[in-house]
């Protein structure tokens, strides 16, 4: 009697897509339907139980109830149930009929146990590099477990593509499944590396308004093998990597108004980069990377119109674009209006509103703009708590906060608002996750939690050693910028050593009487014995001695600006002593008192004090001693300085652009004369680096020092310095840091002259320690312009910042 089929095998295509169709039931098969089952025969069993099946196909145990009957769709859905287990990689049931019922016969392949993976031919990759890989993209490929033919292959693909990441265009991935016993196999991936190939040219057809050179220039994770494009490995063809640049190609045509640009999928060919070459190692292969561009018509922006807008009016919302009409139909133009509408919408609790865009073509190129506004629901804040400060106080994080419970939601506000958080830097805001949101879609409000972690609030260094300036010196600091959990900043630092002395003292209260306004108070005492050569032909010896106190008032004006009003006094000695070119001694001493006020206005959005990575802070100031004030000095001292951050890239390291610009100059008053230590002098680590402190100072158009009547060098009436760095954040607690520095001072008689300037350029290594609070400093510096009597240090070691 010829057996009915009830399931045919299910294919390994079905298997690859997770997918399996119901059970095809033929006429006879559906014959014995409600059939007495009297013998279930299971073959091809190898770890698999019979019982393990009859709980799978028969929900029992057991098959011996006699009251077992064929049904053919539980049996299909069994079927099914078993499959997703991943215990089979092939079941088929036949249907033999008895005298009083049926017997099924069950044959089943069983998928096989892993027991291992071994990797032949591997050496540009390691082991933990393919796991991260298979772990990244959830490959379910795990020794112990059944062996997925899908998911092998899944493996293979991901090494493949793994190597051509590395320029390995060539490399070939095979896999086999070797079969140790029964029901056990190991996988063998075997590799053919082959030869890493490097992108030799890139070329583009079809483009007239831009030549090959800027579009080039345009891709920022592609370029042709070079000194550069090696080091920053951007010579090898990454599929992901082309595909951002070609974007960006698109981008570049759609901000002069190509906005029908194609750009095709790019030809490649290999090349012999010297095929006349005898040895076979000389004949590199290269790519030729060709891509195809349609640049179009260049379109011009015509009108525009407002759609679905109620909250706001046309008008208001046009004035978001800038040369709204008749100019070239620019993506900038219409990114930047989109965004501006989009934060408006935002800043009045609209966070939900959309904003797309249409373009209606014209005629003679020209494109009308309709904008589409969906405003939504608007929201207002229910709840602010926080997550994570477990010293910091809430009312030190809440006050930071530029919205309010009940008011409107502003996103623009709350963005600012975690700003100011990460400025205070002892808060440290979760990166991926900083703010939790909890909509009330009912009430139309929505809960803030704003989530981070107690950072690093305390400066401590102690110690002591040995330095050029300092010579042996012992030394204990201790800085906090969240006393008790208040934001309180309280300071003390000690130094004594053979050539300085300092004790200082200071407590600063950023919410005085819990109102937007600052008071702090500083009292210090400080010795200072050094000296400098300059060129061996004269020594100079100084011993200053300083003791005072100030006072400072600031009143917050919004949310990243301050005016401030300081008051000093301090009691100055200032003693110099200089041997001439004949071995005398000369020394003369000058005892002094100043008092003066200084207000001064910060500006500030840098996102870090100590590493920062964006943000821009201008500060002037305007010093005055004298008359009323008391004291022995009458003189004017204006200052400004400008920091600017602006990220340069994320990938493959986070980098960052920072520049310096800093002025000022002082003159005295009522025919008055300035002491020498007034002046202005410069070098040092937060200065013109390499340079010994104070050891830049004035010079005449040949480059000489220049001397007063005594025969010391003099200091500057004004002075200018600009700083640039550039800086690699190498992961963890590292930077490398790339500078420039140039700076010059000038007596009264002089103008600012920059091609005076001293310059230097170096390289630095800074880890920010948590211990310290701040970042060291390892700093080697090269003199551009070398002069005979320079005090220059080309090594270096600091604790701090540059600026």
């Amino acid at each position: 009697m010829i057996p009915a089929r009830l399931h045919v095998a299910i294919a390994c295509l079905a298997m690859a897509l997770i997918f399996v169709t119901p059970v095809h039931v033929g006429a006879q098969a559906a014959a014995y339907q409600g059939q007495p089952i009297k013998q279930i025969e299971y073959r091809g069993l190898r770890t698999l139980t019979a019982d393990t099946l009859n709980f799978y196909l028969f929900d029992r145990r057991s098959t011996d109830d006699a009251d077992l009957r064929l049904d053919l769709e539980a049996l299909d859905a069994a079927v099914v149930k078993l499959w997703t287990r991943e215990l089979i990689d092939d079941i088929v049931i036949s249907v033999v009929p008895l005298e009083e019922g049926v017997r099924l016969l069950v044959e089943v392949v069983e998928r096989p146990s892993l027991v291992s993976i071994d990797y032949v031919g591997i050496k540009r990759l390691g082991r933990s590099d393919i796991s991260d890989r298979v772990d990244r993209e959830r490959i379910n490929l795990f020794e112990g477990q059944p062996l997925d033919l899908g998911e092998l292959e899944r493996l293979g693909s991901a090494i493949a593509e793994m190597y051509r990441e590395k320029g390995y265009r060539f490399a070939q991935v095979n896999t086999n499944v070797e079969e140790l016993t029964a029901g056990q196999v190991r996988v063998v991936v075997t590799i053919d590396e082959g030869d890493k190939v490097k992108i030799g040219d890139i070329e583009f057809e079809g483009n007239s308004v831009y030549s090959d050179w800027r579009l080039r220039l345009a891709m920022k994770k592609t370029d042709q093998s070079g000194i550069i494009s090696r080091v920053l490995k951007r010579d090898i063809y990454n599929p992901a990597n082309i595909e951002e640049d070609l974007e960006s190609i698109r981008e570049l045509y759609r901000k002069a108004g190509y906005k029908d640009v194609l750009i095709a999928r790019p030809e490649i060919d290999v090349v012999a980069r010297n095929p006349n070459a005898a040895n076979v190692e000389d004949q590199r292969r290269r790519l030729a990377v060709t891509i195809p561009i349609e640049e179009g018509e260049r379109w011009r922006l015509g009108e525009i119109s407002i759609e679905g807008n109620e909250v706001f009016s046309d008008s208001i919302l046009l004035r978001q674009f800038e040369r709204p009409r008749g100019g070239w139909l620019r993506s900038k133009t219409i990114d930047t209006g989109v965004e501006n509408i989009d934060k408006l919408y935002q800043s009045l609790g609209y966070i939900f509103s959309e904003v797309d865009t249409e373009l209606r073509e014209k005629n003679e190129n020209t494109a009308d703009l309709i904008i589409h506004v969906a405003e939504k629901d608007q929201f207002k804040i229910g709840r602010i708590d926080f997550d994570g400060n477990s010293k910091t106080r809430d009312k030190v994080l809440r006050r930071e906060m530029l919205v309010q419970e009940s008011t409107v939601m502003n996103m623009n506000a709350l963005k600012n608002s975690l700003l100011k958080i990460r400025q205070l830097n002892y808060f440290a805001l979760d990166e991926d996750e900083p703010i939790r949101f909890d909509f009330d879609t009912d009430e139309k409000t929505v809960d803030l939690v704003v989530k981070g972690e107690e950072a690093d609030r305390t400066e401590l260094q102690f110690g002591g050693g040995w330095s050029e300036f300092d010579g042996f010196f012992g030394q204990f600091s201790m800085r906090t910028t969240n006393f008790l959990g208040r934001g309180e900043t309280v300071g003390v630092s000690v130094q004594i050593g053979g050539q300085r002395e300092l004790f200082d003292l200071e407590y600063r209260i950023p919410w005085f009487l819990d109102r937007p306004q600052s008071l702090g108070i500083r009292a210090y005492r400080q010795r200072l014995d050094y000296g400098l050569d300059f060129n061996l032909d004269s020594r100079i010896d100084y011993e200053q001695n300083y003791s005072g106190a100030s006072i400072t008032y600031g009143r917050r004006l919004t949310p990243f600006q301050s005016l401030n009003l300081s008051y000093t006094f301090a009691d100055i000695e200032d003693i110099e002593s200089i041997f001439d070119v004949t071995g005398d001694l000369l020394t003369r001493e000058f005892t002094y008192r100043s008092s003066s006020i200084r207000p001064f206005w910060v500006f500030n959005t840098l996102d870090s004090r100590f590493e920062p990575f964006r943000g821009l802070r201008l500060t002037g100031s305007f010093e005055y001693a004298g008359t009323f004030l008391g004291g022995d000095l009458d003189f004017i001292r204006p200052q400004v300085s400008a920091t600017y951050f602006q990220p340069v890239s994320r990938r493959p390291l986070r980098s960052t652009f920072g520049f310096n610009f800093e002025a000022g100059y002082i003159t005295a008053l009522n025919d008055g004369e300035l002491f020498p230590s007034q002046r202005y002098f410069l070098g040092g680590e937060s200065s013109v680096r390499g340079f010994r402190r104070r050891s830049i100072r004035v010079r005449d158009e040949d480059g000489n020092l220049v001397r007063d009547e005594d025969g010391f060098p003099l200091g500057g009436d004004y002075f200018a310095q600009i700083n640039a760095e550039y800086h690699i954040l190498a992961g963890g607690p590292f930077r490398v840091v790339l500078f420039a520095d140039a700076g010059g001072v000038f007596s009264e008689d002089q103008s600012i002259d920059f091609g005076a300037l001293r310059y230097s350029a170096g390289v630095e290594l800074r880890v920010l320690v948590p211990l310290f609070g701040a970042p060291l400093r390892f700093i080697y510096a090269v003199n551009l312009d070398e002069l005979e009597d320079d005090e220059f240090e080309a090594f270096d070691f600091n604790i701090g910042a540059s600026f």
